[in-house]
């Protein structure tokens, strides 16, 4: 009787050790993605300081053409992911305020850059342009 249940607890033991055993390696065995995009955020107000939301943004590669939209959320904020490296602008336009344009940028691999901008109050069809080199 006795040998009996020391089979089943070695038994036991054995497949706990197994179970836990395949579940590590099943996790171990995944491998984080190479980032390829970058990333541009921001967070848009008005000169008062108070966030504009639907304040629609526009990131164009000016090497490619290719354009990604963005809008302001209610917070003020935007995200646009997924950027392949190179020169972009950035167009920032909402109803009753100036245009914003910001050029000269440069995103490289797996870049997170943050352009924040405040809006005048105007008509759309003033545009404020700024060149230069975002800090990342």
């Amino acid at each position: 009787m006795q040998t009996q249940g020391w089979k089943n607890r070695a038994t036991a033991v054995v497949t706990v050790l197994g179970v836990a055993l395949f579940v590590l390696l099943s996790l171990g065995g995944q491998g984080h993605a190479q980032v390829a995009g970058a990333t541009l955020t921001g967070t848009i107000t008005d000169k008062s300081g108070a966030v504009v939301p639907n304040v629609q943004i526009s990131v164009t590669n000016t090497a490619t053409g290719v354009t990604t939209s963005a809008t302001t959320d209610s917070a003020g904020l935007y995200t646009a992911p997924n950027l392949i490296p190179g020169p972009y602008e950035v167009t920032m336009q909402a109803q009753g305020f100036k245009t914003e344009k910001r050029t000269g940028l440069t995103l490289t691999v797996g870049a997170q850059m943050v352009i924040n901008a405040s809006l005048g109050v105007g008509s759309t069809r003033e545009t404020v342009n700024v060149s230069g080199e975002a800090p990342q």
